[in-house]
C-alpha cells in the first residue's frame, strides 16, 4: 500500500535537476551541516569544519581541530559547535580560530549534536549522552541508549529528545532525569525539530512525525532505500535517501512539495534556514535549494569576485584554490590570505591576515618552487599546523600550470 501511495505522490511532485549553487571546500565527503539565518557550517571526512559566507561561494574560515571525520555540527547564538570521530566536542566563537572550550577525548565517537542557549548536548555511538552548560563549561555524561544515538533535539522548555539504535524515542527532563520512553517501529537514522513536531527518518524509507511525548503522528513512505538525513524548519521538513534523492514536504501532514534528484551520490547531511535548503554528501559539494519549492538557488558559481580566467590549464586547477584565496591586493575576506604578491614573500607575512602561530614559526619563502613543493607533499606535511585543507596536486604538469597561473595573476 505504501509503495502504491509513494508512486502516486511522485507523480504529483516537481522533479528538479541537480544544479543548485555549489560550495566546494572539503577534500572528501561532507558528513554534517548546520544552518542559521546568517550562518552555514559544514563538517567533513577531511577533518575540517568550514564556516561559509552564505552570500557567495566562499569559505570564511576553515578550522582543523578534530582527528578524523567531523561527525556533527550545530549553530549557537554566538558561534557554533563541532564534534568528531575522535569523541571530542569543540565550542567556537565568531572571529576566533581556536575553540573557547573543548572536551577531552571520549571512548566513543560523537554521533549527534543539539545546541540551545542554555545547553549543548552530544550523543555518542556507545549510546551515552553528554550535556554541556555553556555558561559554566560543566560537562555531565549519562547513559542514554543501548547503541548509537541517531538524533537529538532540544525542546523550547529545555527538555531533550533522543532516538537511538535500541529503537527508543526518549524524552529527558532538563536536569537529565527520564521523562518518558516510547518504542520506535524501525531503526532511526536522524531527528529534526520544527516547533512541537519531531521528524524521524528511518532505515525502512519512512519519514515519521512524533509529538514531544513520542506519540506517532502522520508518516509517509518515501523510498525503498534507507533515509539517512533530515532537516526541518518552520512548516517544512526535508529528508534524503542513500541514492541522493531529497524530498521536501509540508508540515504537519507531510504533503509532498518537491522531489530533488541531486544526481551526485548519497546525501549524508541536510540543513534548513529560512527559505534555504542545503544538501551535501559523498561528492564533497554543498548545494543550495529553495525550501519553498526545491528549485535550485543559482547556478554553480565560482568564488566572488571570480579569479581571472585565461583559458589555461592553470586557471582550471586554481578554481579549487579560489574557494579560500583571492588574487586581489589586500583581499583577505576568505578563509585564506590573498595571494597577491605571494612570490618572494616569507610565509605568514601578508599584512592584514591573522596567521596561526604554527605558520609564523616556519622558515619558508614562497617561490614557484616552494609552492610546487607545497602541493607535491600537501599542507599537512609541508606546512604542519596550517588550517589549509590537506590537498595535493599529483600531476607535475598541473602543478607547473598552477604555479605559472599564480605568477601571471598575482602581480
Amino acid at each position: 500500500m505504501r509503495a502504491r501511495l509513494a508512486a502516486i505522490s511522485a507523480a504529483l511532485l516537481l522533479a528538479l535537476p541537480a544544479s543548485g549553487q555549489e560550495l566546494a571546500g572539503h577534500a572528501g565527503p561532507v558528513s554534517a551541516l548546520a544552518a542559521a539565518p546568517d550562518a552555514l557550517i559544514s563538517g567533513g571526512f577531511d577533518g575540517r569544519t568550514i564556516q561559509w559566507d552564505r552570500s557567495g561561494a566562499t569559505a570564511r574560515r576553515i578550522l582543523r581541530f578534530h582527528d578524523g571525520n567531523v561527525t556533527a555540527v550545530a549553530t549557537t547564538g554566538d558561534g557554533f559547535v563541532s564534534a568528531g570521530q575522535d569523541g571530542r566536542i569543540a565550542l567556537w566563537r565568531e572571529g576566533q580560530d581556536d575553540p573557547v572550550r573543548a572536551t577531552e577525548r571520549a571512548a566513543s565517537p560523537v554521533s549527534a549534536l543539539a545546541a540551545a542557549d542554555t545547553q549543548i548536548v552530544a550523543g555518542f555511538f556507545d549510546g551515552s549522552l553528554m550535556r554541556i552548560d555553556p555558561a559554566t563549561n560543566e560537562a555531565v555524561t549519562q547513559p542514554g541508549h543501548e547503541g548509537r544515538v541517531a538524533g537529538l533535539a532540544i525542546l523550547p522548555g529545555g527538555d531533550l529528545v533522543s532516538v537511538g539504535a535500541d529503537l527508543r524515542f526518549v524524552r529527558w527532563h532538563a536536569d537529565g532525569s527520564l521523562a518518558s520512553r516510547m518504542s520506535l517501529p524501525e531503526l532511526p537514522n536522524g531527528l529534526a525539530r520544527a516547533g512541537d513536531i519531531l521528524a524521524v527518518v528511518s532505515a525502512d524509507g519512512v519519514l515519521r512525525l512524533h509529538s514531544p511525548e513520542g506519540e506517532l503522528l502522520p508518516d509517509r513512505f518515501l523510498s525503498n532505500r534507507p533515509l539517512v538525513a533530515v532537516a526541518a524548519a518552520q512548516d517544512r521538513v526535508a529528508a534524503a535517501d542513500v541514492d541522493g534523492t531529497v524530498w521536501l514536504l509540508d508540515l504537519p501532514f507531510l504533503v509532498p512539495r518537491a522531489e530533488i534528484q541531486t544526481g551526485h551520490g548519497p546525501v549524508w547531511a541536510l540543513a534548513m534556514a529560512g527559505d534555504a535548503l542545503f544538501s551535501a554528501g559523498a561528492d564533497g559539494v554543498i548545494r543550495q535549494w529553495s525550501a519553498r519549492d526545491g528549485a535550485a538557488l543559482g547556478a554553480p558559481v565560482a568564488a566572488v569576485p571570480p579569479a581571472p580566467e585565461d583559458a589555461s590549464r592553470g586557471a582550471e586547477v586554481y578554481r579549487a584554490c579560489a574557494v579560500c584565496h583571492s588574487l586581489a591586493p589586500g583581499d583577505h575576506s576568505r578563509a585564506g590570505p590573498s595571494l597577491h604578491g605571494v612570490f618572494g614573500r616569507p610565509i605568514a607575512s601578508a599584512e592584514g591576515y591573522a596567521f596561526s602561530e604554527a605558520l609564523r614559526n616556519l622558515d619558508i619563502v614562497w617561490t614557484p618552487e616552494t609552492v610546487a613543493e607545497l602541493f607535491t607533499h600537501g599542507p599537512d606535511a609541508y606546512t604542519p599546523g596550517s588550517r589549509m585543507p590537506n590537498q595535493r596536486v599529483t600531476d607535475p604538469a598541473d602543478r607547473q600550470a598552477l604555479v605559472e597561473y599564480i605568477a601571471r595573476h598575482s602581480r
